[in-house]
């Protein structure tokens, strides 16, 4: 599937104002009626990695949008089994590929999973990484850096709000409406919508 995903990012010509990269959570956003005023592209891939997403850094970066958000990590821990130093020295790479690329930074906390509706995936295991991970994000903002913590908004007790997913780790409706709410604000304006 990863390379799939790949092979046809590579194959668009579309050149966006923001991206949205990620994993299954970002893939399975409806970004562009999510928002319809933007010129905004999904490049999250189902499983993918902080490895995963530093392998397809240049392809994004080739297409010169604006802004990117950047929510990756939990396959990380969850399935590669990778410590959290790794995972940060990644992210760290991703931050700086995106910046020198020119490119609008916004991190956000990688969201953990409910372990009474995630128990497929051994929430317990890998909730603790997911915040240690989101403590280190935090240090990244700065001018040309944004964090957007969406904790507050869609977790409760350092679990996935039971509200937001039915699975324990994918969000359903009502969760991508309280992800989008949370990152409107720092969307770019769209000179086409001002005409």
């Amino acid at each position: 599937y990863w390379r799939e995903r790949v092979s046809l990012f590579k194959a668009i010509t579309h050149q966006p104002d923001v991206v949205m990269i990620g994993d299954s959570l970002t893939d399975g956003g409806e970004w562009r009626e999510l928002f319809p005023e933007q010129n905004i592209a999904n490049r999250g891939i189902d499983s993918d990695t902080t490895d995963g997403v530093l392998a397809r850094l240049g392809d994004i970066v080739d297409t010169k949008p604006q802004s990117a958000f950047v929510m990756v990590g939990i396959n990380d821990f969850a399935d590669a089994h990778r410590s959290v130093a790794a995972v940060w020295a990644n992210y760290k790479k991703i931050v700086r590929g995106l910046e020198s690329g020119g490119v609008k930074v916004i991190v956000l906390s990688t969201l953990p999973c409910n372990e009474t509706k995630g128990a497929w995936k051994s929430c317990a295991s890998f909730n603790p990484k997911i915040r240690q991970l989101n403590t280190h994000l935090a240090t990244l903002a700065s001018d040309s850096v944004t964090v957007i913590d969406l904790w507050p908004a869609l977790v409760s007790k350092g679990q996935l709000k039971t509200e937001f997913t039915f699975d324990g780790i994918h969000l359903n409706g009502n969760g991508y409406r309280q992800w989008k709410n949370a990152i409107a604000p720092f969307m770019p304006i769209n000179a086409a919508v001002l005409r």
